[in-house]
């Protein structure tokens, strides 16, 4: 590794992936920690500059090439200055490695000492580490989410998901907090996707010749193409937000984050019962099995909530002591936990409005038999538990959700539609709610309550023709908090879909379901399509 002056390089105009700064050019250790960090970080398409900062704060500056770098990393002393006015000036991701001894005491204080020197301007721009091995790995992080060109948003995406990554890593943060920091910074790419959408839902609707022969069906979030004769169903999650048995807003990427938590859960509870998946060409499209779905929505309760006229508290709080086939204790209070886990307090699935019923009315009622109530009951709480223990090791509550079961063309019962997303169900912050709970404050909640709530203090949405519309902060906030959903349930991060070459989202998703089409996995299984885990389409 050569270290040279500013004067001294000489870049072309293209980016590159690192710049290491040194805070002390005549000082050996700082050149030898520099030498570590690009050994560390070598690779054939790495593309690293090392530069000496010495006295002159004029060597401060970076070269545009520098500029677009994906990440700086500076080598400073304790009490160093300039990284945080690197950060703030370029507002990059600079991974600050103090340059003591590693294994010394000194090494923590003197991250601690720099930091303090930091400029509010670019909150998300400084990381502070003890050792070289921590900055390449933080960096090695960024450097694997930057292909391609990179907007300044993308930049501060990428800043954001490396830093909340290292902050849980060195046990600064928790995975919920650092969660909430992390989709924050989201919030602007949310907006642009707003703006881009306008009063629309996101989705344009799939071309005839797509899917030939289809009949279709627009619900009030899924457009639904039916192909009778290939016993097959291709369900397109759209951002309509719908409550009240009426649609409230359009979200951005709803649409990806409620196929994307589905097809998780799906995978995940395969070992409680089979599913309707069969494929998914696109990250807001799923192909599913055929099924006639019963006219019931199982759904199960572990507290008693809600804001619904068909809601358990709603009933409660105005006088109902049986529910749903169950007798209620007197002296609830809304959000408390019920005397058991899972609760199954079905509704029933009309065209206009839905109510609650009993499994012995749904039976009598004709909508399933028997032992298809049965079969399905013990089935939802299975999976309904089994969703709780999963929340849990990820900090929030599932406080109820609802599964919808149908029928193959074998007489499978399958479970269908959608599982444990936020608009089919309602989760908590764990670590909050007892808190919350014994002062009376509602949960932080984490799917579309919120959303609710605003609407009902403002108008009825029940009985009001016109409703108001709903803020653009609160639009965002929605979405983010889906998104937050996604990324704790799965331990990913969410991949911000962005079209090239100027296709629509509904261009790229009609191109996505033809090929499908074409490789024959539009199709039950039943009749040719193969098992969901041998399937590979590369699209």
């Amino acid at each position: 590794v050569k270290v040279q002056r500013r004067t001294e390089l000489a870049r072309d105009s293209g980016g590159m992936d690192v710049v290491i700064v040194l805070g002390d050019y005549g000082s050996g250790g700082c050149v030898g920690l520099a030498k570590q960090c690009l050994a560390g970080l070598g690779r054939g398409s790495l593309t690293a500059v090392v530069r000496a900062s010495g006295d002159d704060h004029r060597l401060y500056e970076l070269t545009e090439a520098e500029a677009s770098a994906a990440a700086i990393i500076a080598i400073a002393s304790p009490g160093a200055s300039f990284p945080s006015g690197l950060a703030a000036k370029y507002k990059q991701l600079v991974v600050l490695i103090p340059s003591v001894d590693v294994s010394s005491a000194l090494a923590a204080a003197a991250a601690a000492s720099v930091l303090a020197t930091g400029s509010a301007g670019a909150p998300l721009a400084r990381v502070g580490v003890n050792n070289v091995d921590e900055a390449v790995a933080v960096v090695q992080r960024l450097l694997c989410r930057a292909a391609g060109p990179q907007t300044p948003a993308d930049k501060q995406l990428q800043q954001a998901v490396c830093q909340s990554d290292l902050d849980v890593q060195l046990g600064r943060l928790g995975p919920v907090e650092a969660a909430q920091q992390r989709t924050t910074a989201y919030l602007s790419a949310i907006n642009a996707e707003r703006l881009r959408l306008g009063a629309g839902s996101g989705v344009d609707r799939i071309a005839e010749e797509a899917l030939p022969g289809a009949a279709r069906y627009f619900g009030k979030v899924r457009d639904m193409y039916i192909l009778y004769d290939r016993q097959a169903c291709v369900m397109v999650a759209t951002g309509r937000q719908s409550a009240f048995d009426r649609q409230l807003a359009s979200i951005p990427f709803k649409g990806d984050v409620l196929n994307l938590i589905s097809l998780w859960w799906f995978e995940a509870t395969n070992h409680i019962t089979p599913n309707h998946v069969i494929c998914s060409p696109h990250s807001s499209v799923v192909v599913g099995e055929k099924c006639t779905i019963f006219p019931v929505e199982f759904v199960v309760r572990g507290y008693v909530t809600g804001s619904t006229d068909t809601s358990m508290w709603t009933h409660y709080k105005n006088g109902a002591r049986q529910y749903c086939g169950h007798d209620l204790p007197e002296g609830m209070v809304k959000n408390q936990k019920l005397w058991c886990d899972a609760l199954v307090t079905p509704t029933t699935k009309d065209k206009d409005h839905d109510r609650p019923i009993s499994g012995a009315e749904a039976v009598s009622e004709g909508r399933l038999t028997q032992s298809q109530w049965d079969h399905c009951e013990r089935v939802a709480k299975e999976l309904f538990l089994f969703g709780q223990r999963v929340a849990r090791e990820r900090g929030l509550i599932l406080v109820d959700t609802k599964y919808e079961f149908g029928v193959d063309s074998a007489g499978n019962i399958l479970l269908c539609d959608e599982i444990h997303t936020p608009d089919s169900s309602r989760y908590w912050l764990a670590e909050s709610y007892e808190a919350r709970f014994a002062v009376g404050q509602e949960p932080e909640n984490i799917d579309k309550e919120f959303l609710r709530r605003w609407f009902r203090a403002r108008c009825d949405p029940y009985k009001d023709e016109v409703l108001p519309e709903a803020p653009e902060e609160l639009v965002c906030e929605l979405s983010r908090r889906y998104i937050l959903l996604f990324e704790l349930i799965t331990g990913q991060r969410f991949d911000f879909p962005a079209s090239s070459d100027g296709t629509t989202r509904g261009q790229e998703i009609s191109v996505a379901v033809t090929k499908a089409f074409q490789a024959g996995l539009v199709t039950g299984r039943r009749y040719g399509a193969p098992p969901v885990n041998e399937i590979k389409l590369d699209l």
